[in-house]
């Protein structure tokens, strides 16, 4: 029998990230993999290009050097950044390592979504493919190890059942390198810089690695696909440029803290279908003090229970859209907060933008966060958001845009 136990890095982190020590973390790290990987052994890494696994790729560059083999998956849910593919962003950050390589298989992984609605069983399919075509690549390169960014929030909200992470618990054939499990994001941008990996990448924004399957709403086609990819980076940039006007810098970062402002952007692409709710409408128009629509949406989104410090299951529930005038970052707040202690619906999203033509509505998320387990909708300028969402059904024939002004909780960050 095959050896499949997963190896977590363990070591108590700080409560203050001004006492964590990235050359202490790197030290005992790569003393740590010296002391699992035999001397001639191979470690193959799934590299997703984003600041965790680029990470550990440049940790165990240090560690294992030629013996390192990296290997990024372009299964068609990889995002667009500034308008070029992700895998050729990732493949020119990655030129002077001795052995990266590009897995295209979307051909073969995006038909499997077609139809499906779920959001639970969208991560399910895709770590099923995402395994099965790593286990393929692995055993072709006659690696030993498999190793990748898996963090401590990744950990955690699987344990606690509320979202199911790509990268947790999988079945490899192999022996697992998990050598980030003790840290959140913030300690991973500190190792990152030690390491040598430029701020500006340290301090990327995060995404997951499904990426854009995870923001495609409702029943999954190409066309939402491609919206979503296209909207989400029209957001990226967008966000970039306001955050420029406002500090002359793309984002705001707390060397103390580890706060990023804004923590994360995007865009989902929606169901069409929603049905008017008159309760609703006259709900909000209470909070509002002017007229305003409200829909209950045919897509459904993953949500937490506050409540509880385990959910039993998945939760679920209807997205709500609203439409009405210009309004300011308080009254957004009370609606979201009220239309969930009344009725207990968690995503509210209000609309910036009707292009008139199209199909799908887009929705743009800008959020803050101190600790990932708390967010809250970013304040940002309201006809910023028409101009954005505007840009949107522009570039993507998009139908329609609007902000999401949900907090997590209970709302998570991401679709689902």
């Amino acid at each position: 029998m095959p050896d499949l136990t997963v190896y977590r890095y363990d070591l108590e982190v700080p409560k203050s990230l001004s006492d964590f020590n990235p050359k202490v973390f790197v030290d005992g790290a790569l003393e740590w993999v010296a002391g699992l990987v035999g001397p001639k052994e191979k470690v193959a890494l799934s590299e997703s290009g984003g600041v965790d696994s680029t990470t550990v790729a440049f940790l165990l560059k240090e560690a294992l050097g030629e013996r390192l083999h990296l290997f990024f998956i372009n299964d068609g849910f990889r995002r667009i950044l500034d308008d070029e593919e992700e895998f050729s962003v990732t493949a020119s950050m990655f030129e002077d390592f001795p052995n990266f390589e590009v897995l295209h298989n979307r051909a073969i992984v995006v038909p499997w979504f077609e139809g499906i609605s779920d959001g639970t069983m969208k991560r399910d399919i895709f770590r099923s493919l995402y395994t099965v075509a790593s286990n393929k690549h692995i055993a072709s390169l006659s690696a030993d190890w498999i190793a990748d960014g898996t963090i401590a929030p990744d950990i955690v909200m699987t344990d606690e059942k509320r979202q199911t992470q790509h990268n947790v618990d999988l079945p490899y054939t192999m022996r697992k390198l998990e050598p980030l499990a003790p840290l959140y994001k913030p300690h991973v941008r500190k190792v990152a810089t030690y390491l040598g990996i430029p701020k500006d990448f340290a301090r990327k924004i995060p995404c997951p690695g499904p990426a854009q399957l995870l923001r495609v709403g409702g029943a999954f086609n190409e066309e939402k696909l491609r919206i979503c990819k296209h909207a989400t980076d029209t957001v990226e940039q967008k966000v970039r440029e306001y955050c420029r006007d406002m500090w002359g810098q793309p984002c705001k970062y707390d060397e103390n803290t580890g706060v990023r402002t804004p923590f994360q952007y995007f865009s989902a692409c929606l169901d069409p279908e929603m049905a008017p709710d008159t309760e609703l409408a006259a709900f909000v128009t209470g909070i509002v003090g002017q007229d305003v629509q409200c829909w209950k949406m045919k897509t459904e989104a993953m949500w937490i229970d506050p409540t509880v410090t385990e959910q039993a299951r998945k939760l679920y529930a209807p997205v709500v859209w609203v439409k009405g005038s210009k309004v300011d970052y308080e009254i957004w707040m009370k609606i979201t907060d009220a239309v969930f202690e009344k009725f207990g619906l968690p995503r509210v999203l209000y609309e910036v933008f009707d292009s008139g033509t199209g199909t799908y509505p887009v929705t743009i998320k800008i959020v803050e966060s101190e600790d990932v387990r708390t967010a809250w909708p970013m304040r940002v300028d309201f006809d910023y958001l028409v101009e954005t969402g505007k840009a949107i059904c522009e570039k993507t024939g998009a139908a329609r845009a609007a902000f999401d002004i949900s907090r997590r909780p209970p709302a998570t960050i991401e679709l689902f």
